[in-house]
């Protein structure tokens, strides 16, 4: 039997409708990110956190419960979330560079401003959790999967040595652990203390850059 359109209406494409859902779904799980740090910037970061639930992000979100549990397992997945938009935005920011043909150390000093930045702009209580948390989801206990820090530094290292400022020969894993521990350490030390924002730019980048001149070219230190 053909469906009979009722007159005045029209049926939405798929592709226009599935854009639509996709929209919406993203708003949502934004919503849901700021209405959980507007709770836990209330006060006392870890007492904010603690005293909070699905419950009250979703309240303050104006979603349902199950609208939460459709983008986040639990109060964890969201700090990750954080971490993931700043791991994601290092990516691209690599990606947009090496596109450019940009310089590897202005490339470097770039991305390491560019996640200072975003680092200060929640509060320091979630510095640390998130970094107690890990940069890496935990698939066994249904937390997110999550860029690794890692990998963002692997693609940095990477286009440095395609542009011929490092060696072929340098381990870009190995290099590149080692700016994911002496990056977390500086945002840790942020996160426990009170330094400024100027602070952790300006460590970010000056560490990534001391590990940058010890293994680039001769020439290019």
């Amino acid at each position: 039997m053909i469906p009979v359109m009722e007159p005045g209406r029209t049926r939405t494409p798929p592709r226009q409708r599935a854009t639509l859902v996709n929209t919406r779904s993203r708003e949502s799980r934004l919503a849901l990110t700021r209405a959980a740090l507007r709770l836990w910037s209330e006060g006392d970061f870890d007492a904010a956190y603690e005293a909070s639930t699905v419950a009250d992000i979703a309240h303050a979100a104006g979603v349902s419960k199950g609208t939460f549990y459709f983008h986040f397992p639990n109060k964890e997945a969201i700090l990750l979330e954080m971490s993931s938009a700043t791991i994601q935005a290092m990516i691209d920011q690599v990606e947009a560079g090496t596109a450019r043909g940009v310089p590897l150390r202005s490339l470097s000093d770039q991305m390491m401003t560019s996640m200072a930045r975003r680092v200060v702009r929640a509060p320091r209580g979630a510095a640390l959790r998130a970094g107690a948390l890990g940069f890496v989801g935990r698939p066994d206990d249904g937390t997110l999967a999550i860029p690794r820090l890692s990998v963002a530094f692997e693609s940095l290292l990477r286009h440095g040595r395609e542009r011929g400022e490092l060696g072929e020969q340098i381990d870009v894993e190995e290099v590149a652990a080692m700016m994911t521990a002496v990056t977390m350490e500086a945002i840790t030390r942020w996160g426990a203390g009170d330094r400024s924002a100027s602070w952790l730019r300006q460590t970010l980048r000056d560490r990534v850059t001391v590990i940058l001149r010890g293994i680039s070219h001769p020439d290019e230190s």
